[in-house]
């Protein structure tokens, strides 16, 4: 297969296009600083990012582990059946999320540069 003159300038194309989107909007990771844990999307705890630990949370169907080790966060322990929350490992940057859906637990990344919510399911 041999690549046309005009998919040579697409491809160009696109690649400049992807350096431009780059350079004006960054790569989006900006430094968390507070781990907020909801449940029933109502804030239960804000830990500090840099505090060591494990925080305990009665969910719906039981108690859910979120583990803080430096300056990540996960779920290291919840009731449900899949576990898809405690394989998705740890999260470090403002605005990334983890959920344990069966359990209604949510755990959060802040930062002082909130760049929001990207989707909002219901």
């Amino acid at each position: 297969m041999r690549l046309t003159r005009g998919d040579k300038i697409l491809i160009g194309s696109l690649l400049l296009l992807n350096v431009l989107l780059y350079v004006r909007m960054g790569t989006g990771f900006s430094r968390g600083d507070w781990v907020v844990i909801e449940v029933d999307h109502k804030e239960i705890r804000r830990v500090p990012l840099s505090a060591d630990g494990i925080v305990h949370v009665q969910g719906k169907l039981g108690i859910t582990d979120v583990e803080i080790h430096d300056g990540r966060a996960r779920i290291l322990n919840s009731p449900c059946k899949g576990k898809v929350c405690i394989k998705s490992g740890f999260i470090q940057y403002a605005d990334r999320f983890l959920a344990c859906v069966p359990n209604r637990v949510a755990v959060r990344i802040e930062g002082e540069k909130h760049r929001g919510v990207d989707a909002v399911v219901g």
